[in-house]
């Protein structure tokens, strides 16, 4: 979906997916990110019929250069929070202007059940989820989702490697 007044920048996806055997929702998101794809993440994520709201979650934003996200938006995504009572959520940052929105997100979610803690290392992120420290994603698969704001549509899009063509790697 084009935003009014914003500069054209390359379509940048957001995604999911799930360790079923860990129950453990790995997020990413990485380059230039909108309210729109965060809002379309959650939604998809309390669809999808192999999510369960006591899941952990790891959302690594470790890769995004600039978060286009508003205080508005981050409100929406708050009551939007697919995950219940107990479960913990660990968002892992690299920059400043990211942890900042990371903590401004935290603070909006005042009637969250959930757990929600930002990080900057890994490692740490990790042991608080309850994962080892070599925890690594599952492998991409047909049922994962991809969303980003594309052409007119805004609408998500088939599956595919997150970072793919962008020179980014997966950062994981």
């Amino acid at each position: 979906m084009a935003v009014p007044g914003a500069p054209y920048v390359e379509a940048v996806p957001t995604t999911y997916r799930l360790d079923l055997a860990n129950r453990v929702v790995y997020s990413r998101a990485w380059g230039v990110v909108w309210d729109e794809e965060f809002e379309a993440h959650s939604r998809a994520l309390k669809a999808d019929a192999r999510f369960a709201p006591d899941f952990r979650q790891l959302q690594d934003l470790v890769d995004v250069t600039e978060p286009r996200v508003t205080p508005a938006g981050l409100r929406r995504v708050a009551g939007l929070n697919p995950f219940g009572q107990h479960a913990r959520r660990a968002v892992l940052v690299a920059s400043d202007i990211a942890f900042g929105f990371a903590r401004m997100h935290e603070m909006l979610r005042v009637d969250a059940e959930d757990e929600l803690q930002v990080f900057r290392d890994r490692a740490a992120a990790l042991a608080w989820l309850g994962l080892p420290a070599g925890w690594t994603p599952p492998p991409v698969s047909p049922a994962d989702r991809v969303f980003e704001i594309a052409g007119a549509s805004g609408a998500d899009t088939a599956p595919r490697e997150p970072g793919a063509g962008k020179g980014t790697g997966d950062g994981v």
